[in-house]
């Protein structure tokens, strides 16, 4: 076997949620290097590399064959997760892609929705249309941490299935459990939400939508003072 793959922060905050020992399904693998990595790295028993584009499942291909783990790591032309419903899947990783895609992808893959299921996802956009799905689906938050990759700060949600329904409150579907994390990544990226729920609202209210646009204005100023109250505990 060839010498490990090496990931970036982002990716190895994914791959360091994974159980050891999982039957994983790395979704949008794109090159594979995470799948690879799961196995090389975290010991996995095996695992699925998924895309529904063509043209970079073949780089994943190339990879687990020049790294020795055919045997190990099944390469899936498929949309989501479809198909994979009878392979034994604990743990579902899902990064790079909108919130509201894994979402979707979450609800169509109703075969996940059984305890003992881990959802590792890092969304690049509309944290909060996921936490929704999430709760909407009968999943809770177990982890959540952000981190700084490439100039970027990233947000890697970790849950598993509890099997209750629940409609979270606006600020908690903004903020998850960054505001416990206590960190200056968790603080910079809940500066950033606020920053972007503003704009948002100030749109809304330029469409003359004033009670929707007031709302999401009264939001960012919550999360701003979440994002100053962690400052002030990481001082102390």
């Amino acid at each position: 076997m060839s010498r490990s793959v090496g990931l970036d922060q982002r990716l190895l905050l994914v791959a360091g949620q994974v159980r050891p020992n999982a039957v994983f399904a790395d979704v949008g693998c794109d090159h594979g290097r995470l799948a690879v990595y799961l196995v090389q790295q975290r010991q996995a028993r095996a695992g699925f590399a998924c895309d529904i584009r063509p043209q970079p499942l073949e780089k994943a291909r190339q990879l687990v064959e020049k790294t020795g783990l055919s045997s190990k790591i099944t390469i899936v032309l498929t949309d989501g997760l479809q198909g994979l419903e009878s392979k034994g899947i604990t743990d579902v990783t899902i990064a790079g892609i909108g919130g509201e895609v894994i979402g979707d992808i979450i609800e169509k893959a109703s075969f996940l929705q059984k305890p003992g299921v881990r959802l590792v996802l890092q969304p690049m956009s509309r944290e909060h249309l996921l936490r929704q799905a999430l709760y909407r689906l009968g999943f809770f938050i177990v982890e959540e941490q952000a981190v700084h990759a490439k100039k970027f700060v990233y947000t890697v949600i970790t849950a598993e299935y509890g099997g209750t329904v629940e409609e979270i409150s606006p600020l908690f579907a903004y903020t998850g459990l960054l505001p416990r994390q206590n960190t200056e990544e968790s603080r910079c990226k809940l500066e950033r939400t606020a920053a972007m729920a503003a704009q948002a609202g100030k749109g809304l209210l330029a469409q003359g939508k004033r009670a929707a646009g007031q709302e999401l204005l009264d939001l960012a100023a919550q999360i701003k003072r979440l994002a100053g109250q962690e400052a002030l505990a990481e001082g102390e």
